[in-house]
């Protein structure tokens, strides 16, 4: 028997997953973790939903036994690494969960550049005919998606069905399906100069921070749009921000920002060609159920002693 720690909230509809063939609720106990007096000490396994990190603290202080945490997004910067790297605690992410809907919203911000959708409704507004705005298309334009992973596969299937060039970035190089080409290291600045669209995709590291500033956005074309659907600390937010402002490059699609919310007073609300949107790319009322089911399948795993998915390399940070 293994004890798991969810919320009281999502305790019906993880039994629910659990007694489906084959049945393994008789292996598994459920207990609320959002409970005042709630047991923990037996607890080996926990959801990190709707957690804090004053919470997730006292997790780790009332439940000495635990031996796997699942965080319920991709990313895990918020995450005590080392004090779980120290205690020997294994660490899962919802890479993918969000996927389809991310995949969604970029495919829309490049729609809507191409086809200047927010110019069209300014006209709308302003009770004015814009017949003789010149659109553009997606098709045979270049796409640089700086990640490979999940969202940007995703990304990739979608952009591929629009007859898309694509290139892509992954940490060893190996060829993805539906791209014209792969690169690794830092030779995705020299397709800069080339892409009509760099997506970024990337989980925040040491390595990723800052990724692109000044000198990434000097080498993109004028009629370039960045896409950022992976942490706001991936770019030098400010000089995106004066990229846009002075026309160096035609457009921001930014879903995630170094601070959130983003401040009224903020000037990325004011600049043109600046799609501010408040962290909802990954919105879907789907996704909290492929979410509970990939928590489920996990458990499922733990109880057996089997590989668990989606494990988090604690020394990578993703």
């Amino acid at each position: 028997m293994v004890t798991i720690a969810a919320g009281s909230d999502m305790l019906d509809d993880l039994r629910d997953r659990l007694a489906a063939p084959p049945d393994v609720t008789a292996d598994v106990s459920l207990v609320p973790v959002d409970i005042d007096g709630t047991d923990l000490s037996t607890v080996e396994g926990a959801l990190r939903w709707g957690m804090d990190a004053d919470a997730c603290a006292a997790l780790l202080d009332e439940a000495p036994n635990v031996r796997w945490l699942h965080s319920p997004g991709a990313g895990v910067e918020g995450w005590p690494l080392d004090e779980l790297r120290r205690r020997g605690i294994a660490l899962t992410n919802a890479a993918g969960v969000f996927a389809i809907p991310i995949a969604e919203w970029v495919l829309s911000a490049m729609l809507s550049a191409a086809k200047r959708n927010r110019e069209v409704d300014a006209a709308q507004r302003q009770h004015r005919w814009a017949g003789d705005l010149a659109g553009d298309e997606l098709f045979g334009r270049n796409l640089l998606v700086l990640g490979g992973g999940g969202i940007g596969q995703h990304i990739i299937d979608r952009a591929a069905a629009f007859g898309m060039r694509i290139w892509v970035t992954n940490r060893s190089g190996r060829a993805v399906v539906n791209t014209e080409r792969t690169v690794s290291g830092g030779a995705w600045r020299d397709l800069l100069e080339k892409a009509h669209f760099v997506v970024v995709t990337v989980p925040l590291t040491e390595e990723t921070r800052g990724m692109i500033g000044t000198k990434e956005l000097a080498r993109m074309r004028s009629d370039a749009w960045l896409i950022n659907v992976g942490r706001g600390a991936t770019l030098d937010e400010d000089a995106v921000l004066d990229a846009v402002a002075d026309g160096r490059i035609a457009g921001a699609a930014l879903d995630t920002w170094v601070t959130e919310p983003l401040p009224a007073d903020h000037r990325a609300w004011e600049i043109p060609n600046v799609i501010v949107s408040p962290h909802r790319s990954g919105s879907s009322s789907a996704g909290r159920d492929r979410g509970l089911d990939l928590f489920a399948d996990n458990i499922r795993r733990f109880a057996a002693g089997q590989p668990l998915r989606n494990v988090v390399d604690l020394d990578a940070g993703y």
